[in-house]
């Protein structure tokens, strides 16, 4: 990346990779951009529009213009220099794979891009991106588990198997669970504990729970949704 980019001061890393390029500063890219930048991570942002990066030059350590399907622009930019780039462009596909071709093309050793449909997706992969997230249809499928009120909080990892957080169900409270049986019997593992009167803690069979305490449970969503039942 550009000199002046390489030596701003660096703040200390909570997430410890080196400096990140995010193209495309909507929704998704800007949200990824600040988390990153909320851990310590330096993060040259890119994207078309004056007024967007106007918004997040103070922000960013870096906040550039430029038209990425142009992969001279890229390069004055230093993007060819970076190990990972975010391309977070979704609804302008032809810009989206034009800028994904670059970055390929360039050699940058990891790339992440952001896909707003499955056609979209295999083109990318097709591309040689290494990493491809489906960041609305995550979503939809997280929100989804949690509209009938008993999960606090959804997360999947594959398509067989994620993790929920909520409530203990009574009939498991003010007892030693077996773990080995809550599993034979529902498919599920209780993994950490976060109690009133402390934090989250892994999850000890001894230990009883209580109505007022949070778990977090794995398995695979349907057998999820059918334990928070019990």
């Amino acid at each position: 990346m550009v000199n002046s980019f390489n030596n701003l001061f660096r703040t200390k890393h909570r997430i410890n990779i080196p400096p990140v390029t995010v193209i495309g500063l909507g929704r998704f890219g800007s949200a990824l951009a600040q988390e990153l930048i909320d851990n310590g991570v330096e993060v040259q942002g890119i994207d078309e529009h004056e007024k967007v990066i106007a918004e997040h030059s103070a922000v960013l350590t870096e906040a550039a213009m430029a038209d990425t399907t142009d992969i001279e622009a890229l390069k004055q930019l230093g993007v060819h220099d970076v190990d990972r780039v975010v391309l977070a462009i979704g609804s302008d596909l032809e810009a989206s794979i034009l800028t994904a071709s670059h970055l390929v093309e360039m050699g940058i050793p990891d790339i992440w891009a952001k896909a707003d449909s499955t056609a979209h997706a295999r083109i990318l992969t097709q591309l040689g991106v290494h990493h491809v997230v489906h960041p609305e249809r995550d979503t939809g499928r997280r929100v989804a588990h949690l509209l009938g009120g008993k999960f606090q909080d959804f997360a999947v990892f594959d398509k067989n198997y994620g993790m929920i957080k909520m409530a203990p169900p009574s009939s498991l409270c003010s007892r030693e669970i077996d773990a080995e049986r809550l599993w034979n019997q529902h498919h599920v593992a209780i993994v950490s504990v976060h109690t009133k009167d402390g934090g989250w803690a892994p999850f000890l069979p001894h230990h009883p729970l209580s109505t007022e305490d949070l778990i977090i449970v794995a398995g695979n969503p349907e057998n999820l949704e059918k334990f928070s039942e019990i």
